[in-house]
């Protein structure tokens, strides 16, 4: 079975929006008089309030049974035109504004034929920015939406997703559920750039919200057994009017930042280039030539970066360079090398620490009182530090500043282990987690005890998938503070993607208990994870009850995979009903989860509520996933209740290929064979269940049967 080469395309709902004004286009271009079109749908969103009645009058509560029956109609001097949909949805176009004197000409006969034209034409529309193979959109469709999407400005994701599948069916497969899935959970359409890339814009997104969006969104991708993602972001300010050529440029090199970082990393477009978005980058080489004449031969110094704070209260003062302030106020008592108007360093050659930070404090009181109390901000590194090199200090200067921003302004912060943590958080925020990594061992050596330091190398070294190295971290942060929530949290991903299930879950619950668990943003990703973990140790009812509570709160966005796990949750505790009810919202969400699809096929046929529709969910689910044995036993068990043994029999051979130990597999090859009298077979198969679950429910007595 395949998951592609799917033919004829059929329009969806989501379609209406995103070819909204093409279609239009299309039925004006279809009828021989200009027109007004709009679109009905069932839920109101597309026509403002009453629109529809105000248009047809009483007929408009005719239009679901009309849609239902696809017959089109003119009613009210209006032609009604209704559309045939993939997932039963009901739409029609309403096309307003003709002469009455013409809509008495159309014939039924040709109301008929227009329909059938009209309901050809949008799909033709449709499939000229798709692909025809697979159903993804191409980027054509992002060129055709782009003068609207840069109005209100956002981010563009470039994502490049790999799952290292071996087979060229296998990787097609795959790329098909990844933006599947990017659908589920991301606005806007998801456009497909060959390889394993895909594009999505996001409307009304700052800076720190796609970082922060970006990197929930590899945490994820990784939990769905993805082996490599990387995501470019594009920044479109409002109103900027740049091409969609040059924002795919950067996306690019972007792109190609974040695969240099790691196998899981983000990269935003500016931060390689911009200076003004990397506070941490290092000075003009004129800059570092200065310094590096001053410094040479010296055993020690200290450094100082001085910066005057952007601030209202220092009125025309601040117009002055800092160069000519200190000038004014210190003649050539130091050496200064400006690095622009508003900062530059100062070297003390041969000074300890202390006498460095008092010299400091001295600097700023002068040239506070020339500015305005708290305008000047001093960030000070002293060589040797560890081992950093003379230029490291240039930087660490920076860190320091950074370190001093939460402090307040206008502070004098001494470069240590707290600014190696802070400069840490910067690059881990920016996707760059190898450095991430080599300022937090920094600030582990300068403070070994600081679990904070701790902590954040361990998620740093996760994200560089060095999972077992982290592990050990978070170990020492527990070691210390055995019930620190943080640390629960983060070993229970790694010991998860190290498939250690038993302890993973452990930590999950142990974190659930934490008071910090109710108010973390974190909440909803560990209650999936606990819930995944207790459906994978039998532990359903556990898991129905992490959902539910997840489920209730308000402070969660419910979204499919909750569903499909509540729904599958709730079916293996015999709770079929509310089942059905959550795969059908699951569905709903995301109509490819080969998962759901198969779920709920099963249950369908398990209450009686239609074989054809029972097989035909099964079978689609096969053929979106044909990896998961579970999709392919879940098949056998709708073939074997409709009495379709051979089907069975061949859907089961299937889900065994694929796990060989699936006992629920290996139970329903036992119960065919008694169906067909094969009573030896059945035997064997009964036996081989009991011995891998001696207490598989039912398995005892079909063997005494079968013997």
């Amino acid at each position: 079975m395949s998951a592609f080469l799917q033919s004829p395309v059929f329009l969806a709902k989501k379609d209406f929006s995103l070819f909204h004004q093409l279609f239009c286009r299309e039925i004006d271009q279809l009828l021989p008089v200009s027109t007004a079109v709009f679109f009905w749908e069932q839920d109101g969103g597309w026509l403002p309030e009453g629109q529809a009645e105000q248009m047809l009058g009483p007929a408009s509560a005719e239009l679901p049974d009309l849609c239902a029956s696809l017959e089109p109609a003119v009613i009210n001097s209006a032609l009604v035109l209704p559309l045939e949909l993939e997932g039963g949805d009901n739409i029609a176009a309403i096309v307003g504004e003709l002469d009455p004197g013409l809509l008495r000409k159309m014939a039924p006969e040709w109301l008929h034929e227009f329909r059938a034209t009209l309901q050809h034409a949008l799909v033709r529309v449709k499939q000229a920015y798709i692909y025809p193979e697979t159903g993804l959109y191409s980027s054509r469709l992002l060129k055709e939406l782009w003068s609207e999407f840069q109005k209100t400005g956002g981010a563009f994701f470039l994502i490049g997703a790999q799952d290292g599948s071996r087979r060229s069916t296998g990787g097609l497969v795959k790329i098909m559920q990844t933006a599947h899935l990017l659908e589920a959970i991301m606005s806007g359409p998801v456009c497909y750039f060959g390889g394993n890339v895909f594009g999505v814009y996001q409307e009304k997104i700052s800076r720190d919200s796609a970082l922060h969006f970006a990197r929930r969104l590899l945490g994820r991708l990784k939990r769905e057994g993805l082996r490599n993602v990387h995501i470019g972001i594009t920044l479109v300010y409002e109103q900027e009017q740049r091409s969609l050529d040059r924002v795919l440029a950067e996306g690019w090199e972007a792109l190609g930042t974040a695969e240099q970082r790691g196998p899981f990393s983000l990269c935003e477009a500016s931060f390689p280039h911009n200076g003004r978005n990397n506070p941490l980058a290092r000075p003009a080489p004129e800059v570092v030539r200065q310094l590096q004449n001053k410094w040479r031969g010296r055993k020690g110094f200290c450094l100082l970066l001085i910066r005057i704070e952007a601030s209202d209260q220092a009125g025309e003062k601040n117009k002055s360079s800092l160069e000519q302030l200190v000038t004014e106020n210190f003649q050539d008592t130091y050496f200064f090398v400006p690095v622009h108007s508003g900062e530059g360093y100062i070297l003390l050659p041969d000074v300890t620490v202390k006498k460095g930070m008092q010299t400091a404090g001295k600097i700023k009181a002068k040239l506070d009182t020339a500015l305005g109390q708290g305008q000047v901000a001093v960030g000070t590194a002293h060589w040797p530090c560890l081992d950093f090199s003379r230029t490291a200090a240039i930087v660490n200067c920076r860190k320091a500043l950074m370190h001093g921003d939460f402090l307040g302004p206008g502070s004098v912060t001494l470069f240590d282990h707290v600014s190696l943590n802070v400069s840490g958080d910067y690059f881990f925020d920016e996707g760059d987690y190898r450095q991430s990594v080599r300022d937090y061992r920094a600030g582990l050596k300068m403070n070994p005890d600081d679990v904070n330091l701790m902590n954040s190398l361990g998620v740093a070294l996760t994200e560089l998938n060095r999972l077992a190295e982290a592990e050990r971290y978070f170990d020492l942060v527990l070691e210390k503070e055995p019930g620190n929530f943080m640390a629960l949290v983060n070993k229970g991903f790694a010991l998860r993607m190290l498939k250690k299930n038993e302890e993973a879950l452990a930590c999950f619950a142990a974190a659930e208990k934490c008071r910090e668990f109710a108010a973390s943003p974190a909440a909803g990703d560990i209650s999936l994870q606990l819930a995944r973990l207790y459906g994978a140790g039998g532990q359903y009812k556990q898991a129905v009850r992490v959902l539910e509570k997840m489920k209730a709160r308000n402070s969660e966005k419910p979204g499919y995979l909750l569903y499909s796990m509540l729904g599958g949750a709730y079916a293996a505790t015999g709770k079929n009903k509310q089942a059905i009810a959550m795969l059908q919202h699951a569905i709903g969400f995301n109509p490819h989860d080969a998962r759901s699809l198969s779920l709920l096929g099963n249950l369908y046929g398990a209450e009686g509520q239609g074989d054809d529709i029972a097989l035909a969910l099964c079978s689609q689910a096969v053929n979106i996933d044909d990896r998961s044995w579970e999709n392919w036993y879940r098949l056998a068990m709708v073939k074997f209740r409709m009495g379709d043994y051979d089907g069975a029999h061949e859907a089961v051979r299937e889900s065994l290929r694929r796990n060989r130990k699936a006992v629920d597999a290996v139970f329903l090859a036992g119960r065919l064979y008694m169906a067909q009298g094969k009573r030896k077979q059945a035997a064997r198969m009964f036996q081989r269940v009991l011995r891998a679950a001696p207490d598989y429910p039912g398995a005892s007595r079909a063997l005494q049967k079968a013997i």
